[in-house]
């Protein structure tokens, strides 16, 4: 089994009452395609043999599932960031109003530090903690997950984002999805830009890369803000 991971965290703004919220299910490319600049995250997927153009590759999807397995895996692979000791990255649910937020991984850890969550009856997901060599952290048990539609955070100190464009300030993507190709075939890349992009964030995405394993991209919808708090009344 491969490991991936990241970190994201952003606070949901109520004033974005319209902003429509969107998953894929299948192998879709983003309409249009983000900005990527530097050239830092090319290079790295390049140098660990993806066949991925970060430029052209982006995938929409902005939201998953676990698979039959159960068991997901999160890898950090590189922080090109002065705030990786302080990051933190994990999971949400998707569907939520106002998400609780379910941390994977957080800071210090250095790249190659994992996490693996076992989602088990009841919406009981358990998280445990890795270090690059493998050794154990720690282990949490969470309750009130959602293991059908899961959305991902990177907290930083200059605030929380998320998978899902419509939570992030402006309605930016602040991570990019790519799948992955060869023999990371069947996982997923999430590439993290840690500045807000709608406040003129540098936009490189190479903050924060996490490789996943065991998850699938969940079926399309669009829900404007206004939909969704309806369902929850």
């Amino acid at each position: 089994m491969k490991r991936a991971a990241t970190t994201l965290l952003v606070l949901l703004v109520a004033s974005v009452a319209s902003v429509a919220i969107t998953s894929r299910a299948d192998a879709a490319l983003r309409v249009p395609q983000v900005p990527v600049l530097g050239g830092s995250l090319q290079a790295y997927l390049n140098g660990v043999g993806e066949s991925i153009n970060v430029l052209t590759a982006q995938d929409a999807t902005q939201t998953w599932s676990h698979t039959t397995s159960g068991t997901t895996t999160y890898t950090v692979m590189i922080e090109l960031s002065p705030n990786a000791a302080i990051n933190s990255f994990g999971l949400y649910n998707g569907g939520a109003v106002i998400p609780p937020l379910f941390l994977l991984i957080s800071g210090p850890v250095v790249p190659q530090g994992f996490s693996t969550a076992t989602f088990q009856p009841g919406n009981i997901l358990v998280v445990n903690r890795f270090d690059d060599n493998g050794n154990f952290l720690s282990s949490t048990t969470f309750g009130g997950v959602d293991p059908t539609n899961f959305g991902f955070y990177l907290s930083t100190p200059n605030g929380t984002f998320f998978t899902q464009d419509g939570r992030n300030p402006g309605g930016k993507a602040q991570a990019l999805a790519f799948q992955g190709t060869g023999a990371n075939a069947g996982t997923w890349w999430l590439a993290w830009e840690e500045n807000s992009v709608a406040a003129g964030a540098d936009q490189d995405f190479d903050d924060c890369v996490v490789l996943m394993e065991s998850v699938n991209p969940t079926p399309v919808s669009k829900t404007s803000w206004g939909q969704l708090k309806a369902r929850f009344r």
